[in-house]
Parts: C-alpha cells; sequence; structure tokens
C-alpha cells in the first residue's frame, strides 16, 4: 500500500474518531431524528471512499475489497450511531455496510484517474458531516452576539478543510504519479536533457512480485523505449492500454497483435528481458498490470503519467 492510500485511510480513521467525539458531546441537542440522519451520512459516505479506494487497489480481488470496505463503513456507522441510540447505530450499521459494499464495485470498474476524482468527492462529502453538527442545533435562544460566534464557525470550518484539501489532499494525490525527473534519470533512463521529443529508455525490473519503479513520468509524443527486465524465477509480463504509436522491438511480446486497441504488452520468462518502443500520444494516468494470474492482486501494479 502506497503514500496515497495510506494517506487517505488514515484521514478516514481521524475523521471517524471527531465525528464520534462530536456525537458524544452533543447528543444531548441533536435530536433523535437529527442523529439518524449525520449517522447515515456519515457512514454511507466514509464507506464509498473506503470502497473506492481499496476496490482500485484491490483490483482483480472483489471480495476482499468489498468486505475490508463493508467493515470500515460498519465500524464508522456503529461508532457515530451508538451515542445517538440503537435505531441510530442500525441505520449506520446498514448504511456503510451498504455505502461500502458499492463503493468497492465501483472501485473495481474504474481506472486510476476517476478513482482519485471519485475518492475526492466521497471524502469532501465525508468530512462535510462536520457541518451538520454546525446546522442542527437549535438556535433560536442564543443571543444575538452568539449567533455571531455561530456564523463563525463554519468559516472557520471551511477554512481548515479547504486547507486539508487543496494541500494535503493535493499533495498525496501527486504522490501517486510523482517519480521525480533527477531520480528517474540517474536510476532507469537514458535520455537527453534539453528536447522532450527525444527518446527515452525505461527499465523496469520485476522481482519479489512487484514492479520496479512503479510508478514515472512521461512526456506526451516523446519516443519511449519500455525494457521489462524480469529478474524472478517465475514468468512475468507487463500490459499497459496507452494512446500511442508502437513499434515492435523484440520477438516475444505480442505487440503487433493489440497494437490496434492501443495495448502494450510485454512478456518475459524467468531471468530474460523483453522491449518495445512506442510514443505515447495522449495526457492522463495509465495503469499498468501483470495478467499472470494472482501477479496483480500480489502488488505487480503500476501507473504512468503522460503529461
Amino acid at each position: 500500500m502506497d503514500y496515497y492510500q495510506t494517506f487517505i485511510l488514515i484521514s478516514l480513521l481521524v475523521l471517524t474518531l471527531i465525528i464520534t467525539i462530536l456525537s458524544s458531546k452533543m447528543k444531548n441537542v441533536i435530536t433523535p431524528m437529527q442523529g439518524m440522519s449525520i449517522t447515515m451520512f456519515f457512514s454511507m459516505n466514509i464507506g464509498l471512499t473506503a470502497g473506492v479506494l481499496l476496490g482500485g487497489y484491490l483490483q482483480g480481488n472483489l471480495f476482499q475489497s468489498t468486505i475490508l470496505s463493508i467493515v470500515i463503513g460498519v465500524i464508522a456507522g456503529l461508532l457515530c450511531g451508538i451515542s445517538f441510540g440503537t435505531i441510530s447505530c442500525l441505520e449506520g450499521i446498514m448504511s456503510g455496510l451498504m455505502g461500502g459494499m458499492m463503493g468497492a464495485m465501483l472501485g473495481e470498474m474504474i481506472n486510476g484517474e476517476q478513482l482519485i476524482q471519485l475518492v475526492r468527492l466521497f471524502l469532501l462529502l465525508t468530512i462535510s458531516t462536520i457541518f451538520l453538527f454546525v446546522i442542527f442545533p437549535n438556535k433560536h435562544n442564543q443571543k444575538t452576539i452568539n449567533n455571531k460566534i455561530w456564523l463563525f464557525k463554519p468559516l472557520l470550518l471551511a477554512m481548515i478543510i479547504s486547507f486539508y484539501l487543496f494541500v494535503g489532499v493535493s499533495y498525496a494525490e501527486n504522490k501517486v504519479n510523482l517519480v521525480s525527473n533527477s531520480s528517474l534519470h540517474n536510476e532507469h533512463t537514458q535520455s537527453k536533457p534539453s528536447e522532450v521529443d527525444d527518446s527515452i529508455e525505461i527499465i523496469i525490473k520485476t522481482a519479489d512480485m512487484k514492479y520496479s519503479p512503479s510508478n514515472f513520468i512521461l512526456g506526451k509524443n516523446q519516443p519511449v523505449t519500455l525494457i521489462l527486465k524480469n529478474e524472478d524465477n517465475i514468468e512475468h509480463d507487463l500490459e499497459l492500454k496507452i494512446p500511442n504509436t508502437n513499434k515492435m522491438e523484440s520477438g516475444d511480446n505480442h505487440g503487433n497483435q493489440l497494437n490496434q486497441e492501443n495495448m502494450i504488452h510485454l512478456h518475459a520468462g524467468p531471468k530474460e528481458e523483453q522491449l518495445i518502443s512506442f510514443t505515447p500520444t495522449e495526457s492522463g494516468l495509465y495503469e499498468f498490470v501483470c495478467t499472470i494470474p494472482g501477479h496483480k492482486e500480489s502488488g505487480m501494479v503500476g501507473w504512468i503519467t503522460v503529461n
């Protein structure tokens, strides 16, 4: 699990603790119906967020991602609803279960770029639960000065949430596809520094059921020679769907068969090396995986960013 997934899951844990504390402290000023609404809103959105995240991370293993997402949603709903009574607990449990299940199925079906956008949306909705604790309690009997203070609270919350989203989440998203140009040049590439259109060579090594590097950046319309170097004692491959102009360089990579579908496919036996040359033609975030049964689920997944 990389930095991005860890950051989002820790954020959900912190949010669950915050909502649990707010529920406990404000249960006397929140009506049962309001408590049910808060619990349902929070557990559903946290289940969707975790589901989409884990569904994308564990693509190919829908059962595991569904179970983990349901557990996260159910626990969050239970902790939030326990302060508001039995009915709210049941509401939270079922909403978390439903959100986790739907999120995992959605994460299984989308690509990496779409996953980041949906996680961002559902995470924002999850954070917005905090505003319900400010909006729901009855303010009619408070003095004018208290009302002014109450109006200031949402502004302060909005500033904190905006900082979190634009600084923290954006940084975590960038970690998905950021490999510094210097390290890419020193360790895995051989390229001319002056022109974007010059050819670049990238070596991806496979060892211990992992790609190294698993994230790197390419330039649009920049010719690339991609080398798959298998250092394991079992066979591996690399499959990447990316708009490109493709030129096969090695006899064992099936490039000709898949070129019309913008598919790059390299297959290397134990201790073998295969390569292919292509030129990416569209910007975006593209996932590459090992299609050997069980290898993707073991962590053989990577990302290419085309700028």
